[in-house]
């Protein structure tokens, strides 16, 4: 599909805009997360639906690590930025395959994969 100038800007900006919302929701996202985390002593289901991909990362890190925590920081910003894509452009293209791997990778954190963070 072709767009024109103004509708490219107006697309990108958009998706800014959902990036910015998405930055806003992961702080109560994040919080929930090392709440229910409670320093190691908690459950960590909050973590692993909400940041499914950080949690994975732990199996090649041994912990949540940098790698693991920077992906969670960025996660809620991209999938802003992915679904206000997808509504400018009026498709979901992308927003439900992203969906899908989402969940996907929630299944595979309660799975046997994660045994520390059960």
């Amino acid at each position: 599909m072709h767009h024109s100038t103004s509708t490219k800007q107006r697309i990108k900006a958009r998706a800014w805009l959902g990036a910015g919302i998405g930055a806003i929701i992961a702080i109560p996202a994040i919080f929930a997360a090392i709440v229910s985390g409670g320093a190691g002593h908690g459950t960590y289901i909050a973590a692993s639906v909400l940041f499914p991909f950080s949690m994975l990362l732990t199996r090649l890190e041994g912990s949540i690590g940098l790698t693991g925590m920077a992906v969670g920081v960025l996660q809620f910003p991209l999938y802003g930025a992915v679904a206000a894509r997808a509504v400018a452009v009026r498709g979901n293209s992308y927003f439900l395959p992203l969906t899908t791997v989402h969940l996907a990778a929630v299944l595979a954190c309660f799975s046997s994969l994660l045994p520390n963070f059960s």
